[in-house]
């Protein structure tokens, strides 16, 4: 798989989403302790995130549930429909079934 768009390697990424949960939570004045109470999830669990990146998908959203960033995990994905003319020559055929 070619990530020929991306500035980031995969476990690149993965440890700056962990840094900027640790940024979020403490902006939100929480220790791992209290984060973990709020979630269910372990302290080490959520160390390990905050600087690796690893985690599971759940663990995720429970973690983005607890520092209000469900929005963003919400919208990772959503594709932005082409607004203008030129727009939509470029975007090309529309894949899927008719």
């Amino acid at each position: 798989m070619a990530l020929t768009h991306s500035l980031l390697a995969p476990g690149e990424l993965s440890q700056q989403v962990g840094a900027n949960a640790r940024e979020a939570r403490l902006a939100k004045n929480l220790s791992r302790k209290t984060l973990a109470q709020m979630t269910g999830v372990s302290e080490s669990t959520i160390k390990r995130f905050e600087s690796s990146g690893q985690i599971t998908l759940d663990i995720l959203v429970l973690i983005a549930t607890a520092l209000g960033a469900t929005r963003q995990i919400a919208e990772l994905f959503t594709y932005e429909h082409p607004i203008s003319l030129e727009e939509i020559k470029q975007a090309g055929r529309v894949r899927g079934r008719k």
